[in-house]
């Protein structure tokens, strides 16, 4: 009987996050069409674990992923899912920082007042 239940590493976490009453779990199927009309289809579970003092938590994925050339199984520890989780929040930070310079150096070129002039001279006289 032992053998019916699945022992891959995929499977066994898998089970253990779905029965645990405390992990919040979220779900998603995205399918994805090429231009030659070639179907993948990618099924995305998350769970968010609360943590020991019950203010931290930790987050892990699985992705599965049906193809045309067979399918695909990961299971992505909670610290791949940080790591990606902090290369988003920099990548975003990036582009508003990117942004916000390309606003200034447009205001320039237009010869806009850049601030508040009187309030920085007097910033400056305080100093």
């Amino acid at each position: 009987m032992a053998d019916t239940i699945p022992t891959d590493a995929f499977s066994r976490r898998l089970r253990e996050l779905t029965d645990n009453p405390g992990a919040i779990r979220s779900e998603s199927t995205v399918h994805v069409q090429d231009f030659y009309g070639n179907l993948d289809t990618w099924h995305v579970s998350t769970f968010r674990l609360p943590g020991g003092d019950g203010t931290l938590s930790s987050e892990e994925a699985f992705l599965q992923r049906n193809g045309p050339d067979g399918a695909l199984r990961l299971h992505l520890p909670a610290k791949i899912v940080a790591v990606i989780g902090r290369h988003r929040e920099m990548n975003v930070a990036r582009a508003r920082r990117r942004g916000a310079r390309q606003a200034l150096e447009t205001k320039r070129s237009k010869g806009q007042t850049i601030g508040n002039p009187a309030a920085l001279r007097k910033a400056r006289r305080v100093k």
